[in-house]
């Protein structure tokens, strides 16, 4: 999308993944860490009009002030979900760049702008921390189940993990959830 290739060359590059993953058995693709609308409307639109692939379609934002959050090519969390639903996207989220906190408010501000498709939220565990020369995540399997039910009351359907994720927090989201799943606004 910064001129290095046209519209119809990243269709074309998008259609013949997306055509082999479908070929390849995959039953869902999921276009992921997006920061550009017209690249992620693209890649949705290849998916949806060359196989029968179910699409999920995530952007990564940052954060710029007080619940305030755009991705490095300034889109806001709702201006992404309009416009990955908008091209068809059967479940639209957010991922990486963030501690499950920041999710709370990316989360919220997605459910407004889409409130009938389901969103998907998966977080770091925490920003890296670069200590001894060795990258380390913050966040604990502990920490990030104290913020479970403040992401499925903000409107997640599917909570997973990116990076610095390790089994132990996603056994903890996964407790947590089968805790909480009747507070859930939406089915999980």
């Amino acid at each position: 999308m910064l001129g290095d290739v046209t519209e119809k060359e990243l269709y074309e590059a998008f259609k013949m993944q997306m055509i082999a993953l479908e070929k390849g058995g995959a039953d869902a693709v999921c276009i992921e860490t997006m920061s550009d609308i017209d690249e992620a409307w693209i890649a949705i639109r290849a998916a949806k009009e060359n196989t029968d692939l179910e699409v999920i379609c995530t952007f990564t934002f940052d954060a710029t002030g007080e619940n305030e959050y755009y991705s490095m090519m300034g889109v806001s969390p709702a201006e992404a979900a309009d416009v990955c639903t908008e091209a068809g996207a059967d479940i639209i989220g957010t991922n990486c760049g963030n501690g499950l906190k920041n999710m709370v408010d990316i989360v919220a501000q997605m459910r407004e702008a889409v409130p009938d498709i389901p969103i998907l939220v998966h977080a770091n565990a925490g920003l890296p921390l670069i200590e001894n020369g060795e990258i380390r995540y913050p966040e604990t399997p502990e920490y990030m189940a104290t913020l479970i039910p403040e992401i499925i009351r903000a409107g997640a359907n599917i909570i997973g993990g990116c990076c610095g994720t390790t089994p132990a927090h996603i056994a903890v989201i996964r407790a947590v959830i089968a805790r909480t799943k009747s507070e859930a606004i939406y089915p999980l």
